[in-house]
Order: structure tokens, then sequence, then C-alpha cells
């Protein structure tokens, strides 16, 4: 059975509840839910199982959860607690993506493709690519924090989604610098 598991916001009014923490975790097998509240020494909080393992319907569409509505950036209503997703875990972005028909906003591929939508305004990719390159790195440095190329990306149009931003992080982001791999990036957009 495939667990997928995200860590998560609880959304609330309280200030206390802002710097609280929770893993999300979602049976695929059965379509199961357990919450586990993630706690720092000396917090006062009691961390563990914040909520048991059962099937939780979504208030918006009265339909159990299925796993195609776990996505990083969504909000997830369960036991009258609401709970943003903030990451996925290795395996969890790793399964999304080997399953493109069910998480398509975290396939690679299509996220390239939408991208690359526009460049049928220029003669080829290779140039819609330098330029799309130069409009995102400003300064000309070959380095571009992840927050500037996705600003990049909203000026130009293109919006992409916080699933798509991961999964775009977790391909060219190697080292975990908050710094995309530019040539890696041109090569990839380049090579479609």
């Amino acid at each position: 059975m495939h667990i997928l598991r995200f860590r998560a916001k609880l959304v609330s009014t309280e200030p206390d509840d802002e710097t609280r923490d929770f893993i999300i975790s979602f049976m695929c097998g059965d379509d199961t839910i357990t919450v586990y509240e993630v706690c720092d020494k000396n917090s006062g909080r009691i961390g563990g199982k914040f909520m048991e393992r059962k099937k939780h319907k979504s208030p918006i569409t009265d339909k159990y959860y299925a796993e195609k509505d776990f996505l990083v950036g969504r909000t997830i209503f369960l036991g009258g607690f609401k709970f943003n997703l903030s990451s996925a875990d290795n395996y969890t972005e790793k399964y999304m993506g080997d399953n493109p028909n069910q998480f398509p906003e975290a396939a690679i591929e299509n996220i390239i493709a939408k991208i690359t939508k526009p460049s049928s305004a220029f003669n080829s990719l290779q140039e819609y690519v330098v330029h799309l390159l130069s409009k995102i790195d400003k300064d000309g440095n070959n380095v571009i924090s992840f927050e500037e190329f996705s600003n990049g990306l909203k000026q130009m149009s293109i919006n992409l989604t916080h699933q798509e931003e991961a999964a775009l992080m977790k391909r060219f982001d190697h080292n975990n610098d908050g710094v995309i791999s530019m040539e890696e990036f041109y090569n990839t957009l380049s090579g479609c």
C-alpha cells in the first residue's frame, strides 16, 4: 500500500495555531487519512497522533477524499480542522511524478509543456528559451532563486500551481540551496 505524506499547517484564526506543524498521511489502498502533530521540545504541546486513521469526506464535494485531492498548496478539511498542505516527502513526490494520469500537476512533462506553450510566437524553441531566461534573470548572473524564477514566470503570464512549483524545484534544485540550475533548465526546455 502506498502512503502519501505531506507537511501541513493548521489554518486558523488563533495566533498560537500558526506555528503548529502536522504530517498528514494518506493511505492509497483504502483512502484513509491519519494526522500527526510535530512539536518542538518545550513548546508546551504534546506531539503525536492528532487524528485517528479513518476516511474523511470533503465538505466541498461531499465525497470521500481520494489521492488525487492531495497536492501541495491544497487545503484539506479533516474533522472540523482546516489544513494547508505545504510540502510532500520524497517518496510522495516520486509517486506523484510517476503517476501523471492521477497527478497531472506533478508531472514534469506537463509543467514543461505549460512553460513552453508561448514559444509558438518565436522562430524557434531555443529563441523562446533564451528570451524566457533573459526576462527571468534580470541581473544576468545565471543564478536565479526559486522565488525570482516563479515571479518571472508570473510576469510572463505563466501561472503555476504550488504543486507545479514544488515539482520544478525538485527537478532543478539539485543541492536544495533554493537556486535553480539554469543550465539544466535551458537544456531541458530547448531539448523538447
